[in-house]
């Protein structure tokens, strides 16, 4: 399986510490938001790592060339449009069985194990046990279980989708097709989650893989940089 790291943004929300860096050289607990996702993904069933840079892409760039030489870096010049042009930029790159994931989330290694047991088509990984906000992704699931609906502004919701979507190989084309028909509906500053909501909306069929009972820490704000900190330093078996 490859995995596909989104990591173009800017990280506005994080004030002075993405001035002259990327957000995923953001350190969180004495260590950088992308050591933390490769170490997540520190598993044989990972056959490539692909980080889409962005914003200060040569800095990042050059720190994988010097701790993480096996991960390979293509650049989105458009990084300053939405992270629909993010995974646009990737698709190319994506011939196998695949994970999206943002750079901004530090999730512990058993989660991992946990999504790699799933084979279905298409299948969002969320969980059930969090409270939302403003800001969280929001979902909305039929009876059986599958995905219906996926945005930020939803009124009724069943759970939060926890940044990550696995992708298989048979539905690649299927998926980059809603990659693109998302932009040209929404513009270039659509999410690429708003791609799973075209794709639910259209009937195929989207799975869940529920995380419910893994802790894990999103890193938009000082303040979530501050409790995944608290958190990390004072409970580090949390990321096992």
């Amino acid at each position: 399986m490859q995995a596909i790291i989104l990591a173009a943004g800017m990280g506005i929300r994080l004030g002075n510490l993405t001035t002259d860096l990327p957000k995923a050289m953001v350190r969180v607990a004495g260590k950088e938001l992308i050591l933390h996702v490769i170490n997540f993904l520190d598993d044989p069933a990972i056959s490539e790592k692909i980080v889409v840079t962005g914003y200060n892409s040569d800095k990042l760039t050059s720190f994988l060339k010097n701790h993480a030489p096996e991960v390979k870096a293509i650049f989105n010049p458009l990084f300053q449009d939405g992270s629909i042009r993010t995974i646009e930029t990737a698709m190319p790159h994506i011939k196998n069985n695949a994970l999206i994931m943002n750079v901004d989330h530090i999730y512990p290694r058993r989660m991992l194990s946990h999504i790699l047991k799933i084979k279905p088509d298409i299948s969002a990984v969320c969980d059930f046990d969090r409270k939302l906000g403003s800001d969280d992704m929001k979902i909305k699931i039929s009876p059986k279980g599958k995905l219906t609906h996926i945005k930020k502004t939803l009124s009724e919701f069943d759970g939060g989708y926890i940044g990550m979507t696995v992708l298989s190989k048979n539905i690649l084309e299927t998926y980059s097709k809603a990659v693109l028909k998302t932009r040209q509906i929404e513009g270039d500053k659509a999410s690429v989650e708003n791609a799973l909501g075209l794709l639910a909306g259209e009937g195929q069929i989207i799975n869940i893989c529920n995380t419910s009972g893994i802790r894990w820490f999103e890193v938009d704000t000082h303040e979530d940089l501050m409790l995944a900190e608290k958190n990390l330093i004072n409970n580090p078996e949390l990321l096992l």
